[in-house]
């Protein structure tokens, strides 16, 4: 089990993914929970502003290396974070910004935790956070990288729906591949899961949340100049990453743009539907013994699946600008008992209860 200090920081940095975490089986739960705070150590030095892309991307060459066991390059990674004044000083009353700064300054101890895990789990972890550093790079390199808000001319997309599959696997879909590997690996009673069509559909599961973030996400990624929805889709509907940036910032759209967004996010709603349904029998095929697994998988795909239905409800989430799109905290407490009490009834009964709420929580996106 983590530090409890560090158990803490996990619940405030990591949102509803912590749920998942605190249910998974003891002898996965350390692992996965370590792997989780060093990305999203990484993901704080990607879009923190600290510093233009140059500097950024030479921190996460750092933590990569030194994650890698490279005692070498420690000292200067925290150097150098250290000159960035990345500290709880500046973050303001943004109780997320303080956790990431907090997080930070724990680098030292998150890494002499992963050096002290067993063999295997040093390689597999180290292989999803040097994944997860190559996609952040990419946006780091493909993106504008300057504090505020960017103008709208110098917003920049994704070109095709290849790319936007791309940035899903190194955001997402590399964690469904490595959280195959350490289950099984720690489970050896799970090894089916290591079959291709089964660690591909894990695969499909990140994806699918990581596609729904893009939906969901899509004002607040204009206005730091990424525009992850692919020119591909929007052109075809006379839309442009200029407009789509324009219309973020408050803009009202005309009646024809009103019915290219409802059509451009119902296609993309419909993309990230059909992960989640290609994910799901990647939950059926995990035993109904191995209860907290199975809610660990299946937590974040309903999760996926109420806010695919929230955004369905808005049409667009460019339309709802001033009512951002939000599972509740209600729904989220129902959503648990629901699936629990089905996933223990699966486990005694031999029933298929977990498969009829993930069914009903589907047919509310339809």
């Amino acid at each position: 089990m983590l530090p409890s200090a560090l158990r803490t920081l996990l619940k405030q940095v990591s949102r509803s993914f912590y749920l998942s975490v605190r249910v998974l089986p003891s002898s996965v739960q350390y692992p996965i929970g370590l792997a989780y705070l060093l990305a999203r150590a990484a993901d704080s030095i990607a879009d923190t502003k600290i510093g233009p892309a140059v500097e950024r991307l030479s921190l996460l060459r750092l933590l990569s290396q030194a994650a890698a066991g490279d005692d070498a390059a420690r000292e200067p990674l925290f150097q150098q974070l250290a000159d960035a004044r990345v500290s709880d000083e500046g973050t303001g009353e943004n109780p997320t910004a303080q956790a990431e700064a907090r997080l930070l300054s724990c680098l030292p101890e998150c890494l002499d935790l992963l050096a002290a895990l067993p063999s295997e789990d040093q390689r597999l972890v180290r292989w999803v956070l040097d994944r997860l550093a190559q996609g952040m790079a990419r946006d780091l390199e493909r993106f504008p990288c300057v504090d505020g808000v960017v103008p709208a001319k110098q917003v920049v997309a994704l070109a095709t729906l290849a790319e936007l599959d791309e940035y899903c696997y190194f955001a997402a879909g590399c964690v469904g591949e490595f959280w195959t590997d350490l289950t099984t690996a720690r489970l050896p009673s799970l090894a089916a899961l290591r079959e291709p069509v089964l660690r591909q559909r894990g695969v499909a599961l990140g994806n699918a949340l990581q596609l729904v973030n893009v939906v969901r996400d899509v004002a607040a990624d204009l206005r730091i100049g990424r525009c992850y929805w692919p020119t591909e889709l929007l052109a075809p509907h006379g839309l442009s990453p200029r407009r789509l940036a324009e219309l973020a910032q408050g803009q009202a759209p005309s009646s024809d743009e009103r019915s290219a967004l409802i059509a451009v996010s119902t296609a993309l709603c419909d993309r990230a539907m059909a992960r989640c349904q290609e994910a799901w029998p990647y939950v059926q095929a995990l035993p109904p013994s191995q209860v907290r697994l199975r809610l660990a998988c299946c937590w974040p795909l309903l999760l996926a699946l109420d806010t695919l239905s929230a955004l369905r409800a808005v049409q667009s989430p460019l339309l709802s600008l001033s009512r951002p799109v939000k599972v509740r905290r209600a729904q989220v407490y129902s959503l648990l008992w629901e699936s629990s009490g089905a996933a223990l009834r699966d486990r005694l009964l031999g029933s298929m209860r977990l498969d009829i709420v993930f069914a009903a929580h589907a047919a509310a996106v339809r």
